[in-house]
């Protein structure tokens, strides 16, 4: 038994007689998301030229993955089943395009305070700050709240003008309050969006992330 989608001639085999497929046969293409056997047709050439609405879809998932990449193995971790069947880099992907994105005269781009590096039902805490630390290193500290005794902070340093981050997806325990994320000297001058999350220290769970601000690491002349 099995459904077929007809926009996207795609079916999801439910029991089927032959089982999932991996590959190709003829036309159909077989593969397994997310723990699900599916099929779905090979596309011919597109022969309608993309309407204003596709091309406006397609910049703005661009650019919202380009924004993600440097933090793709974050975003694996803070969006996992923020939907079903669906990856977390994607959902990521999905969240900020439909949140974060903003356009003006010279197109779309990521607002950083809009952004997030994880979503979901876990306790998103309060107090939380960051401070410059000593030796090109950044402080954060939040206050301790109702969670589980093993949750683990997620920081993410984004120096968005140069697409690089710092980042570590179990810093520390929640218990802790407080924690030290090192940036390193060859990031002298730079500019950093700080992002804060909790996870649970098996994975499933995980907070709605926040914006803690800008950091600015000390200009230093390197010998």
């Amino acid at each position: 038994m099995y459904t077929t989608y007809s926009k996207s001639n795609m079916a999801v085999i439910k029991n089927g007689i032959m089982g999932g497929f991996k590959g190709t046969a003829g036309t159909v293409n077989g593969y397994n998301l997310m723990g699900q056997d599916v099929m779905r047709g090979t596309r011919g050439p597109r022969l309608k030229k993309a309407t204003e609405k596709e091309l406006a879809n397609r910049a703005r998932f661009g650019v919202s993955q380009a924004w993600l990449q440097p933090i793709t193995d974050v975003v694996r971790i803070g969006f996992q089943w923020y939907k079903p069947k669906c990856h977390g880099f994607v959902g990521a992907k999905s969240f900020i395009s439909k949140n974060a994105l903003v356009e003006d005269d010279n197109g779309f781009h990521v607002d950083p305070a809009l952004a997030c590096i994880s979503h979901g039902p876990l306790d998103p805490g309060f107090g939380e700050i960051v401070t410059l630390g000593e030796n090109f290193t950044i402080d954060l500290k939040w206050d301790y709240h109702v969670s589980a005794y093993n949750d683990r902070v997620i920081v993410v340093a984004y120096d968005i003008d140069n697409s690089c981050a710092i980042y570590d997806t179990s810093l520390a325990q929640r218990t802790m309050k407080k924690a030290t994320l090192n940036i390193g000297e060859g990031f002298t001058g730079k500019q950093f969006h700080v992002y804060i999350g909790f996870v649970s220290e098996d994975r499933k769970q995980r907070s709605i992330s926040k914006y803690l601000g800008v950091i600015t690491m000390p200009e230093v002349t390197l010998v």
